[in-house]
């Protein structure tokens, strides 16, 4: 041990001593024992002091954190980006993503729908009171509502937003929803919706977002459309237009948003959105990877962006989508007019395969739409052997020479899988096509432009077999799809599916506003539609949501459009604070 050791550990016995006298010490003996010392010893005593300090300093520190926990704050901002160009931020026109998911930030509903897919309150301070006859819908709003313009919002405004939804010339597409409705205000926060007949999906057309009359009323139909209100908009929700940047060509470069302090939920932890929008999936793709936008998000039907779930700076959200790839069979056809043979194709058809082939696994096993949420999605069964035999049964037998099968009279098993031209439609269904060949039956594709397809297959149901998107609401009323009276266009029943227990399940399902007889209906609907076979969900839509890691408490679990994602922003958070357990 040398003298410095020595001196110290010395020095530190005596300082250990001094401490107890510390209460006789004044500030001038200290600096005269201090001036006594030599040049080691004061650096000795200086180290022990700065040691002294650090280890205070950590053990406050770590009895701070022991006894804290941290909690979201206010502050900071989130930035996303947007393929395309916002045209109406307003609730009755919006018609593309970019406007869809601004106007969700900006307005507010009497309804949305929450983290589960449930309707709940948004305006309205309850559920509606439901008249006995079950066409009657009672509302009271929540107290002391503000429009962002400082304005109180009553109901004059809701009947006033109705009352446009209902004019032709305002030329809303939510229009045709709200014909058959009427509304009355009962006082300043109270309405009344009646419905011409019982309508079990109306409820959700409640959702809809409520303009200010205070901000409209002045402006007519043939100006509506042309108003800057649909840009420089004004609602009631979580947040508020705050600057919108424009390019000389006047394209829409960014538009920031500021928290509303006066929303009725509470002003929203995170201070600032920024909305950036581009032009293609490349460059949204480069900024995000760039760091100058924090999240966007896609859906890989239709999208070429494949994004690595691994990303280093971000959490990688995925959520299914109530939209579908479906082979539509046509039951006028001769040949898929025979159960078997649908189910043989049915049980030939390897959905995983597609997803992985085609989406590259960013997609789900589908779940069917009628059987509500929560409900696991059935494994992708494929048993060939078995298809083989309901083939053989249903006389269609492999010719030796050919090696295709053929019935009795020697005609082929064959037919053709018509699509569209988009990329993942029609490399669907060249692998369904490569699948059901394995059966030993030909099948020819016809890839058509969407247009073409439409007017010479569709509308006219001259279709074999049709591999198309299909898209349901939050209500899957099944009646424009799969209703009898609908086989024919304009209807949606493209299969010609027809079968009056399924006419009446429908039927009943949509004309009561019990949502339990309503979920039991639904569900004998989906046993008669599988076990007839008429279709085949080949896999359902994944939205993918890429949001940075800073951004806290996102959470989607069910949503019905990629809009919604935003119905929990009051959740999310950018900043902490740590609070005492």
């Amino acid at each position: 041990m040398n003298g410095f050791s020595q001196n110290l550990i010395s020095y530190s016995k005596q300082i250990s001593l001094g401490f107890r006298e510390l209460r006789h010490l004044s500030l001038s003996r200290l600096r005269k024992v201090f001036s006594l010392m030599g040049k080691n010893e004061k650096i000795a005593v200086g180290a022990l002091f700065v040691l002294a300090v650090l280890s205070l300093f950590v053990s406050l520190r770590n009895v701070y954190y022991a006894h804290t926990i941290p909690a979201p704050n206010f502050g900071g901002s989130y930035t996303e980006g947007l393929i395309g160009q916002p045209t109406y931020i307003n609730p009755l026109l919006a018609n593309m993503e970019p406007d869809f998911s601004i106007t969700n930030l900006i307005f507010s509903g009497l309804y949305k729908y929450d983290s589960t897919g449930q309707l709940v309150p948004d305006l309205a301070e309850g559920m509606p009171i439901i008249s006995q006859d079950q066409k009657e819908y009672t509302i009271n709003l929540k107290p002391n509502l503000k429009w962002q313009n400082g304005k109180p919002l009553t109901a004059d405004d809701v009947i006033f937003t109705i009352g446009l939804l209902q004019d032709a010339n305002y030329k809303s597409p939510l229009w045709p929803l709200w014909q058959a409705t009427t509304v009355s205000k009962l006082s300043d926060y109270s309405v009344k919706f009646t419905t011409k007949d019982i309508s079990g999906p109306f409820i959700n057309n409640l959702a809809i977002h409520i303009l200010p009359k205070s901000v409209w009323g002045s402006v007519d139909a043939q100006n509506f459309l042309l108003s800057k209100n649909n840009l420089e908009a004004v609602g009631s929700g979580p947040y508020a237009i705050k600057q919108i940047k424009k390019l000389p060509s006047g394209k829409v470069e960014e538009i920031s948003l500021k928290s509303n302090p006066d929303y009725y939920d509470g002003k929203p932890k995170i201070d600032q959105l920024i909305f950036k929008f581009y032009d293609n999936e490349d460059d949204i793709l480069n900024a995000f990877h760039s760091r100058e936008i924090d999240g966007f998000g896609f859906v890989p039907l239709g999208s070429d962006i494949r994004l690595d779930s691994n990303q280093p700076q971000a959490q990688i959200l995925t959520v299914p989508l109530p939209q579908y790839q479906i082979a539509f069979f046509n039951l006028n056809n001769k040949i898929l007019n025979d159960q078997n043979v649908r189910l043989a194709l049915s049980l030939a058809t390897n959905k995983q395969q597609i997803i992985d082939n085609v989406f590259g696994g960013n997609a789900f096993l589908p779940v069917s739409p009628w059987l509500g949420q929560g409900v696991a999605a059935a494994t992708s069964t494929v048993d060939i052997n078995q298809a083989q035999s309901l083939l053989d049964s249903a006389g269609w037998k492999i010719d030796p020479k050919t090696g295709i099968r053929t019935n009795k009279q020697g005609k082929a098993l064959a037919f053709t899988i018509s699509t569209n031209d988009s990329l993942v439609n029609s490399k669907a269904a060249e692998t369904l096509a490569d699948q059901w060949k394995a059966l030993n039956i030909t099948v020819n594709l016809n890839i058509l432009p969407s247009k073409q397809l439409t007017d010479t297959l569709i509308k006219p149901r001259t279709f074999d077999v049709l591999l198309f998107p299909q898209k349901f609401g939050a209500d899957p009323d099944p009646f424009p799809f799969w209703h009898s009276s609908q086989v024919k266009d304009p209807g949606f029943n493209l299969t010609g599916f027809s079968d009056p227990v399924a006419d009446k399940l429908i039927i009943d399902a949509r004309t009561t506003t019990d949502k339990t007889v309503q979920t039991q209906d639904y569900q004998q609907f989906n046993s008669l539609i599988m076990s007839k076979v008429p279709i085949i969900f080949l896999d359902q839509t994944e939205y993918i949501y890429a949001i940075d890691s800073g951004i806290k408490n996102v959470h989607l679990n069910v949503l019905f459009d990629p809009s919604q994602r935003f119905n929990t922003i009051n959740q999310w958070y950018a900043a902490e604070k740590r609070v005492w357990k």
